[in-house]
């Protein structure tokens, strides 16, 4: 089957057919709930041996209005972003697929003040508001989360060449 996906704002398309399954529906499915307060990542991927949660958060390419004024590390976009995870994750975990399965969160960003650093204290931030520490104090019979990465378009790539992501706008000049 083919699953090529591309992001909220046309900037990158991600090929998944190479997934054991895949889908990109999960704002249309969550939308048949009255005033839904659910909130969905982009694409949610399973292969072989792991369930793959992604979002895609690019402020990096031409003709995107005040690229700088999109903060990595606010408060509000970590908590939207954990807020994301947990709300997909009972999705999957309701369709059966993650009781035998790794659970990674993977949040793919591209903006304009992003380097490194910034990815690692974004996704420690993350790791901070999602279940690490729940699962590890409390008895669990299956973990509700196994790890959280923060990767550039470039190490999305490099990790993951089964599943190639391409830019569908050029980025912005340094």
């Amino acid at each position: 089957m083919e699953f090529i996906f591309t992001d909220e704002n046309q900037t990158c398309q991600i090929d998944f057919t190479n997934a054991v399954w895949a889908t990109d529906q999960l704002n249309s499915i969550f939308s048949v709930i009255k005033d839904s307060i659910l909130s969905d990542v982009d694409f949610i991927v399973e292969g072989a041996n792991s369930i793959f949660f992604i979002e895609v958060k690019n402020s990096n390419f031409l003709g995107v209005d005040n690229p700088k004024a999109f903060q990595l590390l606010h408060s509000d976009l970590i908590k939207v972003l954990a807020k994301k995870y947990f709300d997909s994750f009972h999705y999957v975990r309701g369709l059966g697929k993650t009781f035998s399965k790794q659970k990674i969160y993977i949040c793919i960003i591209e903006t304009a003040n992003s380097d490194s650093v910034t990815r690692k204290s974004l996704r420690n931030r993350l790791k901070d508001r999602l279940p690490f520490k729940f699962q590890k104090i409390f008895s669990v019979s299956e973990k509700m989360i196994d790890d959280v990465l923060v990767w550039s378009f470039d190490e999305w790539n490099e990790y993951f060449p089964q599943f190639p992501l391409s830019r569908l706008k050029p980025p912005l000049q340094s």
